[in-house]
């Protein structure tokens, strides 16, 4: 007798082939007379066979699919009604059969609607505990029905049987759940008087309550109607959140929930949930401000309520960016005490606001007459020094607008800001001098970029020379306002990108201040060399084109339009802040404003309220 040669290795292969299974598989005759309708076929098919002895049938009808899907499982998912009242007459032990995902054809019929097919099912010669049988979701038919939004077939469901017990399956929600989901007032009040089943208060504590189903499907008549039925739900907290009703429909805006649920049981208004947040909280979150409102006209003094850290609603709102809600509620006389309290931390909304990073609220905050500027958290430090501690690094552009919003109101940094700032520049004057030479880098390539393009089109001028005399070398369209515009924008750029270029040098030879005033000084410089490059370029390209009219005036306003742009853009970034007169401060608010609405409403992440 020979030995393998690797003897481990047969034995290895004989087990993996032995972890793997062979699907079932249905005749093919009987699965394609099934689907297919054809009566005369499928009977012929079944009769084919030896008998089975326990159902006292032809054993090919056994015969199940790869999902152990029974001749009636197929009939029912193909819709064929003279199969499946076929076997419900004369095999309805087929019925109770399930597939490999625990599907009855009853779940399947349920699922798909057919009012016709689940009554034939459920008429036919079978137990009523079919109609409690669950699938491996732990759904019933009822819950299947239901889930697909079925009112007519959950209709008949129930009245086969009124008193069946009403479970729920594994996501824990019960069929009065789904039907208040659904809005189906007439079967949840047929639910609620249910005397059996998991009705109770025990059953409801452990499972989502249909109170905020209903509320999440703003179905006002079906949370009536539960209150009618069962007061006590109302007090239930929502799943593993421990949020009340209330929670719920504060969090999505839902008006005449909120006012239904206020005038009924208002003292859910004073429930904490899990992440320290009272009803008004989660709406400030939201940014729904007329919840807000409705909240304190029933109970005015859910003002004062303060989440685990401290904070009010203004702290809320603006620590998630709801600009609009902050400035709905800047509008509420009876929360004015609330914009400068401080939460734990000893900050003000407007602390949180510039922490976050929300230019929209900090604007709206600091052109409030009654927020305070001055105001310094536990770390002594006002929104100012805090907005400057960001500007210290590469800051992205939210945090600069935010800045941006502090300095054109002339908010005030402490009194004690620039020792520490003396002591920290210490500590981290090697990394600030690394950064700030990357900033002056940078500004020195286009400084000298556009020095070396203004450079150019110096001696590319539009129109050319005269090649003869007397007037030779002479521009041809000297004469023209438009080339003498071009010329003048040209040296202008030329020669404020030069200085700037200049001041980058000396800015490579200091130390951190330097570098600091030489940047300050250079993007102004730069900024005025882009727009007059950019008018030249329009002036130019008018010379160019002025024979053709509208082509010229296109060009004249397009050019426009894209230097006021330019303006737009490049003064908040060079000029704002940089003066303590209120005069100035308030022209330099109309740029920023612009960048603000142009850039901040990608940044703030507002959402629309419920109005």
């Amino acid at each position: 007798m020979s030995v393998p040669k690797f003897p481990g290795l047969l034995e290895e292969e004989e087990e993996e082939q032995g972890s793997y299974g062979t699907a079932e598989s249905m005749d093919p005759e009987l699965y394609r007379a099934t689907t297919e309708g054809d009566i005369l076929e499928f009977i012929q098919a079944m009769e084919q066979g030896p008998l089975d002895r326990q159902y006292g049938s032809s054993a090919t009808c056994l015969q199940l699919g790869p999902q152990k899907n029974t001749v009636l499982h197929i009939a029912t998912s193909s819709g064929r009604y003279e199969i499946v009242k076929l076997l419900c007459k004369d095999l309805p032990f087929f019925v109770a059969e399930k597939n490999a995902k625990g599907d009855t054809p009853l779940h399947i019929a349920a699922r798909g609607g057919d009012s016709l097919l689940v009554s034939l099912l459920i008429n036919s010669d079978f137990r009523e505990e079919i109609l409690e049988e669950r699938n491996e979701e732990g759904n019933t038919a009822l819950h299947e029905a239901l889930h697909h939004r079925h009112e007519k077939v959950a209709r008949i469901l129930i009245d086969k049987n009124r008193n069946i017990s009403y479970s729920v399956n594994k996501d824990g929600k019960s069929v009065v759940y789904l039907a208040a989901e659904g809005g189906y007032v007439g079967l949840v009040k047929i639910l609620m008087e249910n005397p059996a089943g998991n009705c109770s208060i025990e059953g409801r504590l452990r499972n989502k309550s249909p109170v905020h189903a209903a509320i999440l499907g703003r179905n006002l008549d079906v949370l009536k109607i539960l209150w009618e039925k069962d007061q006590s739900s109302f007090q239930l907290r929502f799943d593993e959140e421990r949020r009340s009703a209330l929670h719920c429909a504060a969090s999505i805006g839902y008006l005449e929930g909120v006012n239904f649920l206020l005038s009924k049981c208002s003292g859910t208004t004073y429930e904490m949930d899990k992440h320290g947040l009272f009803p008004i909280h989660i709406a400030s979150n939201k940014g729904h401000a007329n919840i807000i409102q409705e909240m304190l006209h029933h109970c005015p003094d859910s003002r004062d309520l303060l989440t685990s850290r401290g904070q009010n609603i203004f702290h809320v709102a603006a620590k998630s960016g709801k600009a609009k809600a902050v400035s709905c509620m800047l509008k509420m006389p009876e929360l004015a005490k609330l914009i400068n309290e401080r939460d734990d931390e000893g900050n003000t909304p407007l602390h949180i606001a510039t922490i976050n990073g929300h230019p929209r609220i900090v604007s709206t905050l600091t052109w409030d007459g009654r927020v305070n500027l001055e105001l310094e958290n536990n770390n002594r430090l006002t929104a100012l020094d805090i907005a400057e501690e960001y500007m210290e690094t590469m800051a992205s552009f939210q945090k600069r607008l935010t800045w941006m919003a502090l300095r054109v109101v002339g908010a005030p940094r402490a009194p004690h800001a620039k020792l520490s700032k003396t002591i920290s520049s210490r500590v981290e004057e090697h990394s600030q001098k690394e950064n700030y030479k990357d900033k002056v880098n940078v500004v020195l390539m286009v400084a000298t970029l556009v020095t070396t393009v203004t450079f150019a089109a110096a001696f590319s001028i539009p129109g050319g020379y005269n090649n003869s005399d007397p007037n030779q070398g002479i521009a041809t369209m000297l004469a023209k306002a438009k080339f003498q515009e071009f010329v003048i924008c040209d040296t202008i750029a030329m020669y404020c990108s030069i200085i700037a270029v200049v001041i980058l040098i000396w800015a490579q030879l200091g130390d951190v201040s330097t570098m600091h005033a030489a940047l300050k000084l250079a993007l102004p410089l730069l900024g005025i060399a882009l727009a007059m490059m950019s008018i030249a370029f329009m002036a130019g390209v008018y010379l160019i084109v002025s024979k053709l009219s509208w082509l010229r005036n296109v060009v004249l306003l397009m050019g426009s339009n894209f230097v006021v742009t330019l303006a737009a853009i490049f003064v908040p970034l060079c000029f704002l802040g940089s003066s303590n007169y209120h005069i100035f401060r308030h022209v330099s608010y109309y740029p920023f404003l612009l960048m603000l609405y142009a850039f901040g409403g990608y940044t703030d992440g507002d959402d629309d309220m419920d109005e």
